[in-house]
């Protein structure tokens, strides 16, 4: 019958177009991993960074679904380790921790459900407790200042504030006496 050979499912353009499609997918995912390096990261930085990248935005979603079954993006741990972390180095209170991760691409059932364990005022006197040795030769009026400012400017409400600046009061005085 002058058949030819049977032809290619696929013409070459479609070949070579899948075949370029790999590679970016393959350079979005080496430029993502090099990016979780330095830290855990939230799937909204993740998605942000490979956009600032110039990565098509298709190729974006299949990495971020690969890094997510590859539990290397996961938002929930994300939010429970940078909590963690905030809670070693630098306690702030909830509405701070809030707004971190918020601004993270956190949701923000996740960010209320990691935050359930954290006590506030645990928290703040992590936060200023430190400083006492710091501070314990102004008088009560300044010491007073620096202890409301300090956690203040970490977030936390008025009413842990004053419940912590008493406890330092009475910190401060029994290491003078």
């Amino acid at each position: 019958h002058g058949m030819t050979s049977a032809m290619p499912f696929e013409s070459a353009d479609q070949a070579k177009a899948i075949e370029g499609l790999q590679k970016k997918a393959a350079t979005a995912y080496r430029t993502a991993i090099r990016f979780l390096v330095p830290r855990a990261r939230s799937i909204r930085e993740m998605r942000d960074y490979l956009n600032k990248k110039g990565i098509d935005e298709t190729v974006t979603q299949k990495t971020l679904h690969r890094l997510e079954t590859e539990k290397l993006l996961d938002d929930r741990a994300f939010a429970e380790l940078f909590i963690e972390q905030r809670e070693r180095f630098k306690p702030k209170s909830h509405f701070a921790l809030t707004f971190e991760l918020k601004k993270k691409g956190i949701d923000e059932t996740i960010i209320l459900e990691s935050l359930e364990e954290i006590d506030e005022f645990a928290s703040a006197w992590r936060a200023i407790e430190p400083k006492i040795r710091l501070w314990h030769a102004y008088d009560d009026a300044k010491f007073k200042k620096k202890v409301m400012n300090a956690l203040r400017n970490r977030g936390f409400g008025y009413a842990v504030c004053i419940t912590t600046f008493e406890r330092a009061m009475q910190s401060r005085a029994e290491k003078r006496a």
